[in-house]
Order: structure tokens, then sequence, then C-alpha cells
């Protein structure tokens, strides 16, 4: 099964992030060890990718039905958005907690694949089907960068360091693009399902979630843009934020009421 070939690219992408952070973290860095920390984790990120892309093919379908497989799709985003940060802003913390992050999901695959079909359902055979998907997973893989960034804030300002302001402003700048994905992936979701369903709205308990979870990010950037000194209150809000798309996301399937979802596959 191919899925078992994940174990060898799990293997390989640890490989690419653990070289990649010896040399993020050196003490005494050069030009060559410089290129090498953004070398090896875009090397991790294209084995991920490579993957992807054979899983697509070997089902013949999108990778996206199952919960393992958004938690694949998940995972290449954190990779690649986590590389990207790093090269804008060069943060060790954020390079190392986002890899980790997209190993740990890497790690849950392996221990929970989930058996893989070809066939679709009717309704998943739509053309809104996959940018609906990737739009929410990589809002919310930008929004867990954002997270990672506000629980840094929150470490340092437990230690009266006045540098957890730069992790509030770069968990902010995710905040926006990431609640505007967030926005665009409910918009996809509603006209898929006025499509599939015969309306746009019908609060589900998966709908109620995200509409709960896009109302937790505006509350949030509404705080930081109101109420300035309340610095803290924010990477608060934006932890709980977080907290709240992960139920939404992996939590809504295990509770009672949502049995009878229709998102539940």
């Amino acid at each position: 099964m191919i899925w078992n070939q994940l174990i060898w690219f799990f293997i390989a992408f640890a490989c690419c992030a653990s070289a990649g952070s010896y040399f993020v973290f050196n003490r005494k860095p050069t030009p060559l060890k410089g290129a090498l920390a953004w070398v090896f984790p875009l090397a991790g990120n294209v084995l991920l990718l490579t993957f992807t892309t054979i899983l697509w093919l070997q089902l013949e379908r999108p990778p996206m039905k199952t919960m393992a497989e958004t938690r694949l799709l998940y995972a290449v985003f954190v990779g690649i958005i986590t590389w990207v940060i790093f090269l804008k802003t060069r943060s060790r913390w954020m390079y190392l907690l986002g890899n980790v992050m997209a190993m740990v999901f890497l790690l849950v695959d392996l221990i929970h694949p989930e058996y893989q079909q070809k066939n679709l359902m009717p309704a998943l055979q739509s053309v809104w089907f996959i940018p609906h998907v990737v739009v929410y997973m990589i809002s919310y893989a930008v929004l867990a960068a954002a997270c990672l960034s506000a629980l840094m804030g929150l470490f340092r300002s437990s230690f009266g360091k006045n540098d957890f302001r730069n992790d509030l402003n770069l968990a902010m700048k995710l905040v926006y693009p990431g609640t505007a994905l967030l926005t665009i992936g409910m918009l996809l979701g509603a006209i898929w399902a006025k499509i599939a369903w015969g309306n746009y709205w019908s609060f589900d308990p998966k709908e109620t979630w995200a509409l709960l979870t896009w109302l937790f990010y505006l509350i949030t950037i509404h705080i930081f843009n109101a109420f300035r000194n309340r610095e803290k209150l924010v990477l608060w809000m934006l932890s709980l934020s977080f907290l709240v798309l992960i139920i939404t996301w992996l939590g809504i399937r295990y509770l009672p009421s949502a049995m009878q979802s229709v998102h539940v596959y």
C-alpha cells in the first residue's frame, strides 16, 4: 500500500529538518551554512510534495477525502509556510516549531493511516472540492504559524522579555491572510453546499464550528486594533482561536451531534 511508503518519506523529511536545524542554530554561521539552512528544509518539502503527488496518482483522485489525507496535506503546507517564514524573518524558533508540527501530523498518519478508497461519493465529485479543501488547509497552516508565534510570545512575556512584541507582530501579520483564506474557504463551501444539498448554509455542526472559528479570529483582530495595550490578551486569543480551529477540523467528528453530519464521510 502506498501509505507504507510514507515511512521512508517521513524519515527523509525528519533528516532534512534535523540537518536544517543544525545549521539554523549553529553559533558560527557562514554563507555556506546559511545556504544549507534553507536548502535542507526545501528538500524536505519537495519530498512531501512528491509523496502527495504519488498518492494522488495511485488513488486516481485528490488525496483530500479522509482525515489522514487532510493531515498529510496540512503537513505539506505547514512545511512550506515554515520555510517561507524562515526565509523572510530568519526566526529560528519558528523554523524549529513549524517543522516539529509537520512531523507530528505525519507521525499521526503513520499510526492511523486510515483505509483508502479510490471512489468518491457523489457530493465530493465536484469542481469545488479541491479549491475548498486546499484553501482551508493553507489557512489552517498559516494560522498554525500564527499560533506558534503567539505561544512563543507568551513564553517570552512570562519571563519579562520585551521582545515578545516581535512575536505578536509576526503572529498578526500571519493572522490577516489566514483569516482572509478562512473567509474564502467558507464562501467556497457555501457555494458547493448550494449545488450539492440545495442550501448555502444549514447550521450543520461542522458549519457552526467553522463560523465560530472565523468569529474568534475576527474578534482577535478587532481586539488587536482597538486595544493596542492589551498585547497579552491578543496572544491568548490567538492561542484560543487556534484551539477552536483544531476542534472544528479534528474534533467535530467525535461529538454526538456530528454523527448525522453531512460533513462526516
